[in-house]
């Protein structure tokens, strides 16, 4: 087994507690170093609330040295254990964690969820984004903290403030900032199933396929049943040139896709990557999970092109048409469409010695970003990792 994998698996042997205390160590450098008033830190948890939470050993030795942790004021939290109580007990109420899962943090107004079966679902650590999509999130929960304060050092100067040209125009973070936080979280936790995931897309998006490839390959060992994951190795395939693999991907998506309209996502990019038949197929299966998949799509290519968009407007066009090629509202749009790709093609060569234009993401798991926190967090038992100062603002989403 590799140093870094399922460490919360491990038997804490002499060896297994060495492993995990060198990560704690990190933890602290990094707290340490971080610029003043930055993250605040609660005290240690007593061996008597540790053994009543009934965690892990592996996963308690994080509260052993800290019972909760503010990382860059609230981008994200990890909860003190009677918050996880609390906080458990709420998701369970409210249907968003299954028997088993423990609510241990935040990440902006997502959920981190230390998961009841970390070889099913692929991680230790699993994001619940607000409206119910479960994805692998982080090998273990010290890793996921390790990393995080990792992507922090490359956002913040030594004053606690944004380093300057983070952002584009458009307010998202420019690619090669976004390639760099993908890459520093996956030194500090090599099997991050989303970080892996988002940087194959960042790598699609920039044309190189086969280094995507490469990463998606990686990914799926680690979290075989990760629906999105499956998706994009489709994308990929499709840019290079694999006729059967694209599909099967697609249909791999599908068929792991709890969500019935995230599942006829899929099987319409099934449709548009087939031929024949299986086209037809594929197209069948998803107007039976959505009746009114064409004229949703008829609906995102009219607001895509409102809002500017071309290039997810096209591809929404093409998605419905592989559906229904005769879709009376799409067919009327084709013209618009091909018009504004033109526009943005020349816009973007026009400005391309300046800037190149940001990729916008797919339509896909959207939390592996900082974000604005759901609520502020200013516990009294939490102390300062080098004093308390204001800071201005939060990073837009990227």
């Amino acid at each position: 087994m590799d140093q870094h994998e399922d460490e919360a698996a491990l038997p804490l042997g002499a060896a297994g507690r060495r492993s995990l205390e060198a990560i704690v160590d990190r933890i602290e450098d990094r707290l340490r170093d971080a610029p003043e008033g930055l993250h605040r830190v609660g005290p240690p948890a007593t061996p008597e609330a540790i053994a009543a939470a009934g965690l892990p050993e592996a996963t308690g030795i994080l509260w052993e040295h800290w019972d909760g942790l503010d990382l860059a004021n609230a981008e994200a939290l990890i909860f003190s254990l009677d918050e996880v109580a609390r906080a458990s007990a709420a998701a369970r109420e409210s249907g968003q964690i299954a028997a088993g899962d423990r609510v241990i943090g935040e990440r902006g107004r997502d959920l981190l969820v230390l998961v009841a079966d970390p070889y099913a679902e692929g991680a230790d650590v699993a994001l619940v984004e607000e409206d119910g999509e479960r994805l692998p999130f982080a090998s273990s929960a010290l890793r996921m903290v390790l990393a995080l304060l990792g992507e922090i050092a490359i956002l913040y100067d030594e004053e606690g403030e944004y380093h300057d040209d983070l952002f584009g125009d458009d307010g998202e973070l420019a690619p090669a900032i976004e390639r760099r936080l993908l890459r520093r979280h996956l030194d500090l936790d090599p099997d991050a199933p989303l970080a892996r995931f988002r940087l194959a897309q960042s790598l699609r998006r920039a044309g190189e396929a086969r280094a995507a490839l490469a990463e998606l390959k990686v990914l799926l060992r680690r979290a075989p049943d990760f629906a999105w994951a499956h998706h994009e190795r489709g994308r990929v395939a499709l840019l290079l040139g694999d006729a059967k693999g694209a599909p099967r991907a697609f249909a791999r998506a599908a068929e792991l896709a709890a969500d019935p309209d995230l599942r006829a996502y899929f099987r319409a990019w099934e449709a548009l990557a087939s031929e024949g038949d299986a086209r037809k197929r594929a197209a069948t299966a998803v107007l039976e999970a959505m009746p009114s998949f064409a004229a949703a799509q008829e609906a995102g290519v009219r607001a895509a092109l409102e809002d500017g968009e071309a290039s997810r407007a096209g591809e929404q066009l093409r998605l419905g048409l592989a559906v229904m090629p005769g879709h009376l509202g799409l067919l009327s749009l084709r013209g618009e469409v091909e018009a504004a790709l033109a526009a943005a093609e020349a816009k973007a060569e026009a400005s391309e010695p300046e800037a190149k234009p940001t990729p916008r993401s797919a339509p896909a798991p959207r939390s592996s970003q900082p974000a604005a926190p759901s609520r502020s967090r200013g516990s009294g038992s939490q102390q300062s990792a080098g004093g308390s100062r204001p800071r201005r603002g939060r990073p837009p989403k990227r």
